[in-house]
């Protein structure tokens, strides 16, 4: 079967439509049942993985998935042991890996690692995680699990659990689960929660409705709660209404309700481990979902699936391994079968395997990209600051409240202090572009993290006096960036 991944790299799980996924299952599919078909049809191939960060079941099965196809495997995973430790830069390490062969896997502690090396290498990358970014292919195996035990995502409820903050497999899947019709549960340890940029995308990229729920039956994954507290809350996505099944989760607007599992309603546990090796370790007195066969013991539990991506430290009890609902160890096998689909898929094997196709990589923006110079990424672990002779920052403007830059390769957001009219030469707070009038250019407005960069830039102030004659917007006048959203840069 040809394949529209051929020669594609997959940095996030948006660089996968929804007829790609149900292209790579299908392959997957067939692959379980007729696995000796795909037997040495990647003959002559070379996968590279290249690994930054200690793997166990993303690296192993990338292996094996190639192996069972016939091709080679060359592999980096211990970097102390590479020219990394000399020095050497991520988009030089990925020109050279990328010319011994022909897909490189790659994971790495920086997020936006992954578009860098997929913009320097001569071969399609695919990321196998960056920092606590994204993990698309975990994301596929998760998928894949579900549909397999619940036959179908669409309404299916997902509770994603733990360490949200900085549990990359969790992003990539909070966004699928949302394009698939499945309404998400945000189950957070304290200080863990989902970051507010994953938030902001569901509700406008996924057109997802995000409302707060009592805990409820979910509680029991937090053991006896002391006497007088406060229920807790959580962040309950659903999906907007597009079928009348589809509003069965939703309740009147401005309530408060709890959450509940009905007679027969499917409900999957997706729990994650503290993410130590990022920040990801709580007070001792923190409160974490925690899954044991006591939890398990409430009736509304009986028809859900539990799933992990592994590794648990002390998250999951080894007790509930036997638990027929625990799929999380069939989830690490599946693994094989979905790596196999998505490596036949962007090396072309279904069409022979003779073109080594490679296509440029460029991240899709909906809204206004914006890539000036003078405004850096306000996350320090990001690509573009780590490797800035390699990269320059790219965002797309968005506003929540007042304008801030989406960083295209981490998806962060950056506050924006100020903004300024090349034309004037003149500089304004950010709160006050709606109220310029014309509304400025995309091309001729410049971001700046603080006055004082303006100023350094050559930008004066606009004047005091500038306030009373530009007052408040009237209700219903377009913001700035509506206005100008259509125009071209």
């Amino acid at each position: 079967m040809v394949s529209q991944l051929n020669g594609r790299s997959v940095i996030s799980i948006d660089d996968l439509s929804v007829s790609d996924i149900e292209a790579i299952f299908k392959t997957a599919d067939d692959i379980c049942t007729n696995p000796h078909d795909y037997f040495g049809k990647a003959a002559g191939k070379i996968a590279a993985t290249l690994f930054y960060e200690p793997s166990t079941r993303t690296r192993l099965s990338f292996e094996a998935a190639m192996q069972r196809l016939g091709g080679g495997v060359i592999s980096t995973w211990d970097v102390n042991a590479s020219s990394v430790a000399k020095g050497e830069s991520l988009a030089d390490t990925i020109r050279v890996v990328g010319s011994y062969s022909d897909i490189v896997v790659l994971r790495h502690p920086w997020e936006g690692a992954a578009k860098l090396a997929a913009e320097y290498s001569p071969v399609p990358v695919i990321n196998a995680g960056d920092g606590s970014h994204e993990h698309p292919t975990q994301t596929l195996c998760d998928l894949y699990t579900l549909r397999e035990h619940h036959l179908t995502l669409r309404g299916l409820r997902v509770a994603l659990c733990g360490d949200l903050l900085n549990g990359r497999t969790i992003h990539s899947l909070a966004f699928a689960l949302a394009r698939f019709g499945a309404n998400v549960i945000f189950v957070p340890g304290d200080g863990k929660e989902i970051p507010d940029y994953v938030r902001r995308r569901l509700e406008r990229d996924y057109h997802a409705h995000i409302r707060r729920e009592q805990l409820g039956v979910l509680s029991a994954l937090f053991g006896d709660a002391p006497s007088g507290e406060e229920p807790a809350t959580v962040d309950a996505i659903y999906v907007t209404p597009s079928e009348p099944h589809q509003l069965a989760m939703s309740s009147i607007e401005g309530t408060t309700v709890e959450f509940r599992v009905g007679s027969g309603e499917a409900l999957s546990i997706y729990v994650t481990r503290r993410q130590r090796e990022r920040g990801g370790d709580s007070p001792e007195a923190a409160r974490y979902p925690t899954l044991t066969a006591r939890a398990l013991k409430t009736s509304q539990f009986k028809d859900i699936s539990i799933l992990h991506p592994l590794p648990r430290v002390d998250e999951l009890s080894p007790e509930v391994d036997k638990d027929p609902r625990s799929l999380y160890f069939r989830q690490a096998a599946l693994g094989v079968p979905i790596r196999m689909a998505l490596l036949w898929h962007i090396l072309g094997l279904g069409d022979g395997g003779q073109s080594n196709r490679r296509e440029a990589y460029c991240r899709n923006v909906q809204g206004l990209g914006y890539s000036q110079p003078g405004i850096d990424c306000s996350n320090k672990t990001c690509i573009t600051n780590k490797e800035k002779e390699f990269v320059h920052p790219q965002f797309e403007v968005v506003r929540n409240g007042d304008y801030k830059l989406r960083c295209l390769y981490c998806d962060q957001e950056t506050a924006t202090a100020c903004f300024g009219n090349t034309e004037s030469r003149i500089y304004y707070p950010s709160e006050l572009l709606d109220r310029v009038l014309p509304p400025i250019s995309p091309g001729h407005l410049r971001f700046f993290q603080s006055p004082d960069a303006a100023e350094a830039a050559g930008y004066r102030r606009v004047a005091d006096s500038w306030d009373r004659y530009h007052p408040e917007p009237g209700k219903g006048r377009k913001s700035w960036l509506d206005l100008v959203s259509g125009r071209s840069r």
